[in-house]
């Protein structure tokens, strides 16, 4: 009775500390974006702690204040999108899964909050948020003109920069699709890395993530990225890119990319780690990545080489471990012991 007793009560005080990151979310400019990323932080406590039962109740109280205090519509898709990643990463947590596990379940619920969204805003609001998005996009454009002529461009000058800019976003919204399923996957690391941290603080203890430096990424992403760059070498000369196929070739190329680079990066950690070099030269690797085409393409066959030739030995070294395992774990040997 005791513990039940509380259990409730920290359920009540998780409740209301989602209240209020969610009046921060909503009104606070600058740090309620962020604030909005982690808002699933309290569930997930709540639920590591006291299992899906107490989640589930802080997500519903603390969703019913929410649309009391500010708006219905706000709190329903903060329980949608947010709540069900928060559910999902705290059952995850008490059950001590693997942290490569968590991420998985995590990142699947994350995409299908996302994916929910975009249903429910369509059929009970009646809205496209995408369209809208993209809508703000293109309107803007007009303030861009505006600004580029009051600073004295040339039109020539104006129209080739708008150009470029209408191209830029008709790539964002080819890509959205892919940009959802990379943007899971973050929304799921980031809450978990935050739970972890206030959870270890309370006494709890989890499995650690694989060094960054020996990340291995399956081979067989080389597969679809291959494929998908001939399928959208294919659909832009024969000048189909309004073809489905193309769109599908697009997403998949710029998801195997970001993972391409993702071995990229850990191949030059690795890299300085191993040389005893200054970390600093990896991090200024890795913002070059960000800012100059050439070097992200660059980090792209950066990655499918370490991929293929496993430069860093990983799959050579984790074979001798399973060998010595079976060794260890031999009738022969135990019979000596």
């Amino acid at each position: 009775m005791i513990n039940k007793t509380s259990a409730m009560v920290q359920a009540g005080i998780l409740a209301a500390v989602a209240i209020i990151m969610a009046l921060i979310a909503l009104y606070v400019p600058v740090i309620g974006m962020f604030v909005n990323f982690i808002w699933p932080l309290p569930i997930i406590v709540c639920g590591q702690k006291h299992g899906l039962k107490y989640s589930i109740m802080t997500l519903l109280v603390s969703s019913i204040i929410i649309a009391m205090i500010a708006s219905p519509v706000n709190a329903f898709f903060l329980a949608v999108i947010f709540g069900l990643l928060g559910l999902i990463l705290g059952e995850c947590m008490r059950r001590k899964m693997k942290p490569l596990s968590i991420m998985l379940y995590g990142s699947i619920g994350a995409l299908i909050a996302l994916i929910l969204n975009l249903v429910l805003s369509f059929l009970i609001l009646g809205i496209d948020p995408l369209n809208m998005l993209f809508t703000s996009f293109n309107d803007s454009l007009v303030r861009v003109e505006e600004f580029y002529r009051s600073h004295n461009m040339s039109e020539e000058q104006i129209k080739q920069s708008v150009a470029s800019l209408k191209e830029m976003i008709g790539m964002m919204r080819l890509i959205m699709p892919g940009a959802f399923l990379t943007f899971a996957p973050i929304l799921a690391f980031v809450n978990y890395w935050a739970a972890k941290k206030v959870l270890t603080r309370l006494g709890e203890s989890f499995e650690s993530f694989p060094p960054f430096t020996q990340l291995k990424v399956p081979s067989w992403v080389l597969a679809p990225y291959v494929l998908s760059l001939i399928g959208v070498t294919y659909f832009f000369v024969n000048k189909m890119q309004d073809h489905w196929g193309y769109k599908i070739c697009v997403n998949v190329q710029t998801v195997s990319c970001l993972v391409l680079v993702l071995q990229a990066l850990s191949l030059i950690y690795w890299y300085v780690e191993s040389k005893k070099k200054p970390r600093w030269w990896a991090d200024i690797a890795c913002g070059l990545l960000f800012f100059i085409p050439f070097f992200s393409q660059f980090a792209v066959y950066m990655g499918a080489f370490d991929m293929v030739f496993d430069y860093r030995n990983i799959r050579g070294y984790a074979y001798k471990q399973k060998q010595i395992e079976k060794e260890d774990n031999s009738p022969k040997k135990n019979k000596k012991r």
